[in-house]
């Protein structure tokens, strides 16, 4: 006889795949985070834009990934809000990747005042 967990893994499905459908019905394979290693072992975790609107963009973290240290968007602005300085083997490892990091591995977020409104009668 199988165990309870060996039973709901059994008649529960694997999934293996995911599928984003956008807005405007085009449909992408979400792959999920690739890690990569800049100054610490698989600090760097890349993305890809799952809204269709968005950039492929790395979480760079801390030692052991415990700390988020900034997002940075693949043409080197920062995202989510983050703003920061990239240590030279993060910065380095990101710009291998196709990043457009500056050369003072700083990363800028650019927060625009709100736009005004267009009124049509």
């Amino acid at each position: 006889m199988k165990t309870y967990k060996e039973f709901i893994r059994w008649l529960l499905p694997k999934i293996d795949r995911v599928v984003v459908e956008s807005t405007d019905g085009t449909i992408e394979l979400y792959e999920g985070r690739k890690w990569m290693s800049g100054r610490f072992d698989r600090n760097i975790g890349i993305d890809q834009p799952t809204h269709g609107v968005g950039q492929t963009h790395a979480h760079v973290y801390a030692r052991k990934n415990k700390e988020l240290v900034l997002i940075v968007n693949l043409d080197g602005t920062g995202s989510h809000g983050t703003k920061g300085k990239l240590s030279d083997n993060d910065a380095d490892a990101l710009r291998a990747r196709g990043f457009s990091i500056s050369a003072n591995n700083v990363v800028e977020w650019v927060s625009l005042p709100e736009q005004p409104e267009l009124l049509l009668e």
